[in-house]
């Protein structure tokens, strides 16, 4: 089916415009999976703190943000102040527990969530 609609268009509106046509359609098809491509990373880079993160301590953090306003290393954002944290956590854990190596992916599924949830 598709062959024939690509060769009825090739008869309507001859070899140049046909080729014309194709370029464009295929831009356009490039550019939205660029877009989607770049949508999906966004939001996957945009999960919310306060998933993960318990409200009294979100809070806290959000303060010490605001009234340091960047004056003190690692609080310019809340990001940079999770991420920063988050780090010297992990950091910390392969330090202590695994040589300073970083620990190797697991198996399975990573666990995510409340530490009261877990199984085991």
């Amino acid at each position: 089916m598709f062959a024939v609609a690509m060769f009825l268009l090739l008869l309507f509106l001859g070899v140049e415009k046909w080729i014309l046509w194709t370029i464009g359609v295929l831009t356009v098809i490039l550019v939205a999976a660029e877009a989607g491509r770049e949508m999906m990373a966004r939001s996957i880079e945009n999960l919310k703190v306060e998933s993960f993160v318990a409200p009294d301590t979100l809070d806290r953090a959000k303060n010490a943000v605001g009234a340091l306003d960047g004056r003190v290393a690692h609080t310019a954002s809340l990001y940079e102040l999770t991420e920063h944290a988050l780090r010297s956590e992990v950091e910390r854990l392969e330090a202590e527990h695994n040589d300073g190596s970083r620990f190797p992916k697991p198996d399975g599924e990573s666990r995510t969530g409340s530490g009261a949830r877990r199984s085991g």
